[in-house]
């Protein structure tokens, strides 16, 4: 089960999803946040019991509602309201919590933007969601400065009954929207760090006739993308190792590729005959018998046969052998 949980974790197609949902969720936070933030439908409030004048008020503006016979509505922006309501001054904690939001709501828009252009460029799902983080710690901040200072404010003016409306209650979604948003988006711009490639347009999956690398020093007679061992600090790597000495000259991957290739293609005689080069070519004095001559690269030398230091010498040239003088005892 865990092996599963895990496999998909590493699917490269996860924080696309992980990325969309982020971005739904933030542009929903994002909507109703501006809404909530513009009504000043937030804190309710009737100063007597029989009274039939329903007061609210928001961020900006004051509001006051009859509920007789004939109902109706008339709002003042906070400048006209502060003159008549609050001797000529509006209360504190109202601008307070005005630029809290207002900064919020600011992170939150470009956030929202960040996230989109992340479609795009995904390592910048690390910007939308620091930017998510910090909206979501200037309105945690206002809103509750609100909250509790408007139920002060009415307790202390002795008004029969007071609350909250649904302007408030926008705000509180936008929170709990731009905190999960958020996290959607820090994980999907680790995953991607991690495990994906490309952008949103890209395929997760190899197409149709398409060939994926395999991993790294797997590929048979050809390792590439050699990974050298880990080592802690003060262990030396025991021998063999598994790469060549520095140094030593090897072949080129072409030749030992052709070397191993051309004798399955070709049968007949293989000759070795030493190349020179810069030196004209020569005619071969071999008649060609069965199929084309292969001659083998300069770098194929026929190992060097070991005989006995007793072994007679056999001269098979015609020409007269010269060597060291033998003094017998």
């Amino acid at each position: 089960m865990a092996t599963a949980a895990a496999t998909g974790i590493r699917r490269p197609g996860i924080w696309k999803i992980l990325l969309i949902i982020g971005i739904i969720l933030a542009l929903i936070g994002f909507i109703l946040g501006w809404i909530g933030f513009g009504v000043p439908d937030w804190h309710e409030l009737r100063r007597y019991n029989s009274s039939t004048v329903e007061e609210y008020y928001g961020l900006w503006a004051y509001c006051q509602s009859t509920t007789s016979t004939v109902s109706s509505t008339v709002c003042r922006r906070w400048s006209d309201a502060a003159d008549q309501i609050f001797n000529g001054t509006r209360p504190s904690f109202i601008s307070t919590t005005d630029g809290l939001i207002t900064t919020g709501m600011i992170f939150l828009s470009l956030g929202l933007v960040a996230a989109i252009f992340a479609l795009v460029l995904p390592l910048l799902t690390f910007l939308a969601g620091g930017l998510a983080f910090l909206a979501f710690l200037f309105i945690v901040i206002g809103v509750p400065i609100f909250a509790r200072e408007s139920n002060n404010l009415s307790s202390s003016r002795g008004d029969s009954s007071y609350g909250k409306r649904y302007g408030f209650g926008l705000m509180i979604a936008t929170i709990v929207l731009a905190f999960v948003a958020m996290l959607f988006l820090i994980i999907a711009g680790v995953l991607y760090n991690r495990f994906g490639f490309g952008n949103i347009a890209s395929r997760s999956t190899i197409r149709s006739g398409h060939q994926q690398l395999a991993p790294y020093n797997v590929l048979r007679g050809m390792p590439y993308a050699a990974r050298p061992p880990y080592y802690p600090m003060g262990v030396m790597p025991t021998a063999p190792y598994q790469y060549p000495a520095v140094g030593v000259a090897q072949p080129s991957l072409l030749s030992q590729y052709i070397a191993q290739r051309m004798p399955r293609y070709y049968g007949g005689p293989v000759v070795v005959r030493r190349t020179v080069v810069g030196a004209l070519p020569q005619p071969s004095v071999l008649p060609a018998a069965g199929g084309p001559t292969y001659v083998t690269p300069a770098y194929y030398r026929a190992a060097p046969v070991v005989q006995s230091g007793y072994a007679p010498l056999v001269n098979l040239t015609g020409r007269s052998l010269v060597g060291p003088v033998v003094r017998n005892a």
